[in-house]
Formats: C-alpha cells, structure tokens, sequence
C-alpha cells in the first residue's frame, strides 16, 4: 500500500488527463468496449471541459506522479437524478470520472478520493456524496458499496443501465 504521507491531492487538468488516458486506454484494449465518456480520444481538454470546470478536476499525486483522478461537482450538469429525487431539490457532491492509473491500482486510491470528496463536501456544506456507473459494472458497483455507497436505484439510459448511489457524510 502507499504510505498516505507520499499522497497529494491537488486540481491539474492536464495531470488529471494523464490519468483519465490511462484508464480510458485500458478499458479499450481489455475489451470493456468503453462508451465516448471514456474513450482514450475524448480524454482531452477540448471533451472535458465542456463536462467540468477546470477547478473540478482533483488529482492525487504519489511522490509527484499521477496516480488518481475525480471530477467533483456541486450540481447534477453530468447525471440526471430525478429518477432517484423524484423533484425534490437534493444538494450533494457528485462524482465523477474516477480513475486510478494502471500502475498505482489495487493500492486503495479510490478509497483515498472518497475520503478527499467527502471532507470537501462537508467543508461545503453538502451532506451527500453521489455517484453513478454503468449498472453491469459489477466490481465497480461492489466497490463503492465497500466504501459505505448505498444503491438508491437502477435506471436504462440511451446506452446502459445506470446504477446510482449516495452516501451520507
């Protein structure tokens, strides 16, 4: 495991980018087929800004080298949670486009970005932390569950099946 004193949460774009090819490339070349919010192509600033501000991108270094990434955002602009709020106006964090670089997974860094967002959300006075995937996405879906995510439902969208989970902080 990574000593937690050689990590460094910062926002970089470009850096943020690094990690967002990386895992981008290896979801095409392990066969998962990845939809256009996570080809290796659209992992550049042009795609991405367009999804997030520049001060949205977090990166966590380890010794100064990209290790993971996460989009954090106060508003619902990248995922639609009406299914799950049914007009009620919920105000949380939301994440997305968490990666790990190749090189630096297993080493519980999704673990250490949950905990980042949620000390950022309550320092914002959010109390949820919200998050989606793709609902066939079983190891994704258990990961967040072991990092205490609850499923609040399940909705078919144009091109999968959207899992959508929250956690209090």
């Amino acid at each position: 495991m990574i000593d937690k004193s050689a990590i460094n949460i910062v926002q970089d774009v470009d850096k943020a980018l690094t990690v967002l090819r990386d895992a981008g490339t290896w979801l095409e070349t392990s066969g998962k087929h990845p939809n256009k919010w996570w080809q290796p192509q659209n992992m550049n600033r042009d795609f991405m800004l367009k999804q997030a501000e520049p001060n949205e991108f977090y990166i966590a270094l380890v010794d100064n080298a990209p290790a993971a990434c996460v989009i954090l955002q106060d508003t619902q602009r990248n995922q639609d949670w009406e299914y799950i709020d049914k007009g009620e106006d919920v105000r949380a964090l939301y994440i997305h486009w968490l990666c790990v670089a190749r090189k630096f997974a297993g080493q519980d860094l999704p673990k250490v970005m949950i905990a980042f967002a949620a000390e950022f959300a309550k320092k914002n006075k959010l109390s949820l932390l919200r998050v989606d995937t793709n609902a066939k996405e079983k190891k994704l879906m258990e990961m967040y569950e072991r990092l205490g995510f609850r499923l609040m439902g399940i909705e078919k969208e144009d091109y999968r099946d959207a899992a959508f989970f929250q956690k209090g902080v």
